[in-house]
């Protein structure tokens, strides 16, 4: 066995990030989305614009399945992709207009998982496991 204790950090990142994809995964699933469309379209709510390449890098991957969900989620009218101007085979990525009404939805699901996840936190709990995670997140980018 690697680790005897059950509470590694580790492990319960792993077991955090699993049922927070569990709980996505079924708030999502009434707006005929899969977290991957959420994800994508979250993403692009912070940074609408950026570069099917740039999408595919922060969703982790690789550019023949980020092809693919921008082809269904341009089916469901949710984005729409443009050559970039300066460089024909760069495609721009944009939320449709369309869309907008189901990012204000999703925004009440991510409020409603977030306040379930962080119940019994105080806010500077809250700010300071953010801030902790993020620097785990940081070391391990290096």
């Amino acid at each position: 066995m690697i680790d005897e204790d059950k509470n590694t950090i580790p492990i319960v990142l792993h077991e955090v990030a699993n049922r927070l994809r569990v709980r996505i995964d079924a708030k999502v699933q009434p707006y005929n989305l899969t977290r991957m469309k959420w994800l994508t379209l979250a993403i692009l709510e912070r940074d609408n614009g950026m570069s099917q390449s740039e999408l595919a890098a922060k969703l982790d991957v690789d550019n023949s399945s980020i092809a693919r969900l921008m082809t269904r989620m341009e089916q469901r009218d949710l984005i729409h992709r443009v050559c970039d101007e300066n460089d024909r085979r760069v495609l721009r990525v944009f939320i449709k207009e369309e869309a907008r009404p189901l990012l204000q939805e999703l925004k009440k699901v991510s409020d409603e998982i977030r306040n379930q996840a962080l119940t019994g936190l105080s806010v500077k709990e809250q700010d300071d496991l953010l801030n902790l995670l993020l620097v785990v997140k940081n070391n391990l980018d290096k």
